[in-house]
């Protein structure tokens, strides 16, 4: 009873020097691999929400050239004119309007630049012509011989986007949104 109480004893001792749990080395890389993924998934989430904030600016900008745009279109007399100023109640928003009046050549915007001017809603002889030239009173119709005076519409939102450049400014983005409008000149 002695000896085998004696062996089991030994037996214990002999399993306490086997190596159970990790080595300093083991945690320490198990340390670093976990302390990169937090890092990436930190650095992931964080240009998340910095994109976020960016199209949360565009969007606004956006709308607000949309504003701007309707305000000109809808004025009854159009002339060339440039302004620009602040924009009330969006703290850095900007807005830079540019109305210029130009020929606009049908012609070369359909693609048949060096051909003959022709009516490009169908020719001299079809009903839209027709109808334009019993409408207006002017016996040519439609016919433009493919120039036509336009009032080409610049609208311009000049935001912050709330990063800084190297010299410490804000960096500033800017969306631009252009149409025509006819000339009743």
């Amino acid at each position: 009873m002695v000896l085998a109480l004696f062996k089991t004893r030994k037996r214990k001792s002999v399993r306490r020097g086997k190596r159970s749990g990790f080595t300093l080395i083991e945690i320490t890389i198990a340390l670093l691999i976990a302390a990169g993924w937090i890092a990436f998934v930190l650095r992931t989430v964080g240009d998340g929400i910095r994109l976020k904030r960016l199209a949360t600016l565009q969007t606004e900008a956006v709308h607000l050239a949309k504003i701007k745009m309707a305000q000109i279109e809808s004025a009854s007399i159009l002339q060339k004119d440039v302004s620009s100023g602040d924009i009330p109640g969006y703290k850095g928003f900007r807005y830079t309007t540019i109305v210029n009046e130009e020929d606009l050549d049908l012609l070369k915007l359909a693609g048949k630049g060096g051909k003959k001017p022709e009516d490009l809603l169908g020719g001299g002889n079809s009903e839209m012509n027709k109808l334009i030239a019993q409408r207006t009173g002017n016996s040519q119709g439609s016919a433009t011989g493919g120039l036509i005076k336009v009032f080409h519409i610049y609208v311009t939102i000049e935001y912050p986007t709330g990063e800084r450049n190297n010299q410490g400014d804000l960096k500033r983005e800017k969306y631009t949104v252009e149409t025509f409008k006819a000339s009743m000149n």
